[in-house]
């Protein structure tokens, strides 16, 4: 009988081939330790909640926070579970404490003690820890009749790893955290930041223009951008800086009105993140600011939307359309004399804008005054 060798070679091969393709097929996929650290928060007084986040890793933005208006935040890191944030959203929605939900997402997670998870709920209640916290574990809780925060860390989480929680002077409810940090300082100076930033900014200065500009306003992103600034004052993420992000909800103040997305900031790549997160937060402050503005004006809350476009005004003196938003405001709310002022003011930095405000129902209640003839008198002129 012959042998055919060419022909035991080729199956062999092939078995091998197929040997292979199976061995790979059954290997885990390999996934990356985030190393990054974060702070969510809840600011009772605005109903604001929001998570700022900073790593070594690409798009950090695309997996860390989650945030749902009327319920809270979370920040999901270290073998980043990106499942836990919209399930942990779900579980208070419906009412879970923050000790129940953490619970109840470790409770089956093979990698528990590999997770780190920040998060911040909307309304207080009670806690009573479940069995399921090992004392491997290290967990830190706050709470008081407006909300709740907790901050975990799993036992295998990278040295260094950590967080705390607490509330500010004003009320904000925070927890911050991270993991392969330059050290424990990090995280302690990310809490002094949220829970007293002047005397933090008394005793540091901060030589970035940008990130000067952008906590100069002590509203909910100024202050979670601050707080991700002081962890790195101590050395941040041991392995570097990459990508940060910022998500903030408050109910009804998206674009429009129509959602609550008030800030949905992402640097996924950058030398310096911090300071590319600090010159988006400059772009869209105003933005932002100006749909809650507007959504408040027209409920009837003529007095706060003045002071949000007030404050517009201040961050970007050189807007024609800041000028004329607030116009509208003052106009609205029956200050004729701050309206016709505000006015020329836009009119005389962009005198396209005539046209517009010709027709604009806002500005009705300066027409029955004598000086809306100077405005009407501009489009003759413009037409000379």
């Amino acid at each position: 009988m012959r042998i055919n060798l060419t022909a035991i070679l080729l199956v062999s091969a092939l078995i091998v081939a197929i040997h292979s393709q199976i061995v790979l097929a059954a290997a885990p996929p390999k996934q990356d330790n985030i190393a990054t650290f974060s702070v969510v928060a809840y600011k009772p007084s605005t109903g604001e909640v929001g998570v700022a986040v900073q790593s070594r890793f690409f798009a950090v933005g695309s997996v860390v926070p989650y945030a749902e208006a009327g319920v809270g935040a979370i920040a999901s890191q270290a073998f980043g579970n990106t499942t836990f944030g919209p399930l942990g959203l779900e579980m208070i929605s419906q009412g879970m404490g923050l000790d129940e939900v953490m619970s109840t997402l470790l409770r089956d997670d093979e990698r528990r003690e590999q997770r780190q998870v920040g998060m911040v709920q909307v309304g207080g209640g009670n806690f009573t820890p479940g069995n399921e916290w090992a004392e491997s574990r290290q967990a830190s809780y706050a709470m008081t009749e407006a909300g709740q925060a907790l901050s975990y860390t799993g036992s295998e989480c990278m040295d260094w790893a950590g967080g705390r929680t607490g509330v500010s002077s004003e009320g904000y409810i925070f927890a911050v955290q991270g993991n392969i940090l330059t050290g424990k300082p990090v995280v302690d100076e990310m809490y002094a930041a949220m829970a007293e930033p002047e005397e933090w900014l008394s005793q540091h200065h901060l030589e970035n223009a940008e990130i000067d500009r952008a906590v100069s306003i002590d509203d909910m992103a100024g202050r979670l951008l601050l707080c991700l600034v002081a962890g790195q004052t101590m050395g941040g993420d041991s392995r570097g800086m990459q990508s940060a992000a910022m998500l903030i909800q408050q109910a009804g103040m998206g674009y429009g009105g129509y959602n609550d997305l008030k800030y949905d900031l992402r640097v996924d790549d950058a030398e310096d993140p911090f300071n590319e997160l600090a010159r988006l937060l400059n772009i869209g402050r105003p933005f932002a600011l100006g749909n809650e503005a507007y959504t408040v004006l027209y409920n009837g809350e003529y007095e706060r939307a003045r002071e949000l476009f007030e404050t517009i005004v201040q961050l970007d003196p050189q807007n024609a359309n800041a000028y004329y938003n607030l116009a509208c405001a003052c106009a609205m709310g029956g200050d004729v004399g701050a309206g016709f002022l505000n006015l020329v003011l836009a009119l005389d930095l962009d005198p396209s804008m005539l046209d517009h405000a010709l027709q604009d129902s806002d500005l009705d209640n300066l027409h029955s005054d004598e000086r809306w003839q100077t405005i009407e008198a501009r489009q003759a002129q413009a037409g000379e």
